[in-house]
C-alpha cells in the first residue's frame, strides 16, 4: 500500500510545476547574481544557499497542500472507502516529498556549481558540507510541510510558515551565533575561520527527522515515531548548540595599533605562517597566492603585466611580488606593495592592481607613505607633477584614467587612494595614451619624469603633448 502511494506522490511532485520550475529558477537566478565574480569554491556554495531557500519554500507549500488535501473538497468521503488509512498516506508523503525535493536540490546545486566551474578558473576550497546543507534544508522544508499539512490543515498554513521562516532567514545576519539554529546561515567571508558546516548539516538533518516524526504522531502515539522524535532531539540539540557556540571572527580592540597578534588564532597560521603563500614567477614578476587561489594568478597578471611592460627594464627588475591580501586582516600585512584581493572579477579589482603597480613604479606610493606619517587624514597632493601623469598613463594600459574614487575590493570592503590628483593629470594621461611611441618617450625621459619637482608643463614637450589643461602644483605638494 505504502509503495503504491509513494510512487503516486513522487510522480505528482516530479510533475509539479512549482517544484521543477523553482529548481530552474534558483539556478538561473544564482548564476545571474554571481556572473561578475570569478568562481570561488569557498564562497559560492554559501552564497547559493540563500537563493536555494526559494526551492525549499516551494517544496514546503506543495508538501503542506499535499498533506492536507484529504480534508478538502469532499475528499474525506472519497477516501473513507479506500483500504489505506491516513497514516499510510502520511508515511508515503514523508518518503516521496523529501526524496523528490532532495533530488531536485541536489541536481540544482550540482548544475550551479558545474556552471561556475565552467565559467573560469576556480579559487578557494570546497567544503562538501556546504552544498549538502542546501540539499538538507530542502529536505527539512519537505518534512516541515508535511507536518504543517497534518497539524494545521488550512490552505494558508504553509505560506504563513514560509513567510515567517523567510523573514527569519533574511534577518539572520543580525542574529549572531543563534543564526546557526536556522536552516541557512550565509554570514561568511573567504578569509574568516572555517564554519561549523558539518555540525550544521547534522543539525538540519536531525530537525528534518524530528518534523517527520511529528507528522506521524499526529495520527496516534506509537513507539517508533516517538522514539524517532526523541532520538532526533538528542542529536539536534547538541549539534545546534555546538554550532551556535562557535566563536565569531575575532573582534578588534579600539584605540590601539593592530598587529598580527590581533588576527584570529584560527587563521593566523593560514594567512601569516611560513606556508601561507604559493608563489609562482611569471615573466620576471613573482605572484604569491594563498593556498587554493593560485589558479587566479594568470588573471592578476592581465592587470599587472601591461603596466610592467610599459616600464624601463631597470625599474621593472625592481618590482615587488604581487601578493594576495586578506581584507579582514589587512592590518597585519607588511609586504604587499601590489596586493591582490580575496575575490576576483569586479572591474575595480583590475584597476586596484594596476594602480598599485603604477603608484609603486612612479614612487607615488613611497610619497604617500611619508605623507601618512604626518597624519592619516592628510591626502598626498600630487597634482601638477609629471610622474602623476605617467602613473595614470600606466594605469591606462589596463583601465581608463579617472578621478579619485572609492574602489571595490571585496564584499562591503572598499579602498580610496591616499593620493590627490585632479582632472588635468587624468586628461593628459588620456592624451598620452593616444600618442604614437608614447612608451619610448616615457622610457627615454624616465629619470626626469620621475623627479617630484618636474612639473607637467615641463614634461609636455618630452611627451609630445600640447598644453591643454591648467596643471599647477598643489599648495602643499607631496614630494
Amino acid at each position: 500500500m505504502t509503495r503504491g502511494l509513494l510512487l503516486l506522490e513522487a510522480r505528482r511532485l516530479i510533475r509539479h510545476p512549482l517544484v521543477w520550475g523553482t529548481s530552474v529558477l534558483v539556478v538561473a537566478l544564482q548564476t545571474f547574481l554571481s556572473r561578475d565574480g570569478q568562481p570561488d569554491l569557498t564562497m559560492d556554495p554559501v552564497n547559493a544557499t540563500g537563493v536555494f531557500t526559494c526551492l525549499g519554500a516551494a517544496v514546503l507549500v506543495v508538501a503542506s497542500l499535499a498533506a492536507s488535501r484529504e480534508g478538502r473538497h469532499g475528499m474525506p468521503e472519497s477516501l473513507a472507502g479506500l483500504p489505506g488509512r491516513a497514516e499510510h498516506r502520511t508515511r508515503a508523503l514523508l518518503l516521496a516529498v523529501p526524496l523528490v525535493a532532495g533530488s531536485a536540490a541536489a541536481l540544482a546545486m550540482s548544475g550551479y556549481l558545474a556552471i561556475r566551474l565552467l565559467s573560469g578558473p576556480a579559487g578557494g576550497r570546497l567544503d562538501v558540507a556546504e552544498p549538502l546543507t542546501a540539499v538538507a534544508a530542502t529536505v527539512l522544508a519537505a518534512t516541515v510541510g508535511v507536518a504543517v499539512g497534518r497539524w494545521a490543515r488550512w490552505l494558508i498554513a504553509g505560506p504563513i510558515v514560509v513567510a515567517v521562516l523567510g523573514f527569519l532567514i533574511f534577518t539572520n545576519p543580525s542574529n549572531g551565533p543563534a543564526g546557526w539554529l536556522l536552516p541557512v546561515m550565509q554570514v561568511h567571508r573567504a578569509d574568516w575561520p572555517d564554519r561549523p558546516s558539518l555540525l550544521h548539516l547534522v543539525y538540519v538533518l536531525a530537525v528534518a527527522a524530528l518534523f517527520a516524526a511529528l507528522a506521524l504522531l499526529r495520527h496516534r502515539v506509537r513507539p517508533a515515531p516517538a522514539a524517532a522524535a526523541v532520538l532526533a532531539l538528542a542529536v539536534a540539540v547538541p549539534a545546534g548548540a555546538a554550532a551556535a557556540s562557535t566563536p565569531a571572527p575575532a573582534q578588534f580592540p579600539t584605540n590601539v595599533e593592530l598587529t598580527v597578534g590581533h588576527v584570529d588564532s584560527r587563521v593566523r597560521e593560514r594567512y601569516f605562517g611560513p606556508d601561507a603563500y604559493r608563489c609562482t614567477p611569471r615573466r620576471g614578476l613573482t605572484y604569491c597566492a594563498f593556498p587554493g587561489y593560485a589558479s587566479w594568478i594568470p588573471l592578476w597578471e592581465r592587470a599587472v603585466g601591461p603596466v610592467m611592460a610599459a616600464l624601463p627594464a631597470a625599474r621593472r627588475a625592481q618590482a615587488p611580488a604581487v601578493r594576495q591580501v586578506s581584507p579582514t586582516w589587512h592590518f597585519a600585512t607588511q609586504h604587499a606593495a601590489i596586493g591582490a584581493p580575496m575575490s576576483w572579477g569586479h572591474p575595480d579589482q583590475r584597476r586596484l592592481l594596476a594602480e598599485d603597480a603604477a603608484f609603486w613604479a612612479t614612487g607615488l606610493n613611497d610619497a604617500a607613505g611619508r605623507n601618512h606619517d604626518l597624519g592619516p587624514s592628510r591626502l598626498c597632493d600630487v597634482r601638477g607633477q609629471a610622474r602623476t601623469v605617467v602613473a595614470h598613463w600606466l594605469i591606462g594600459q589596463v583601465a581608463p584614467p579617472e578621478a579619485r574614487r572609492e574602489l571595490y575590493v571585496d564584499l562591503n570592503v572598499g579602498r580610496r587612494s591616499g593620493l590627490d590628483w585632479g582632472p588635468a593629470e587624468t586628461g593628459y594621461a588620456t592624451l598620452l595614451l593616444a600618442v604614437p611611441g608614447a612608451r619610448e618617450k616615457v622610457v627615454a625621459h624616465w629619470d626626469t619624469l620621475m623627479k617630484p619637482t618636474t612639473t607637467i608643463d615641463q614634461a609636455l614637450p618630452l611627451l609630445g603633448l600640447e598644453r591643454r589643461f591648467t596643471a599647477p602644483m598643489g599648495a602643499t605638494p607631496c614630494l
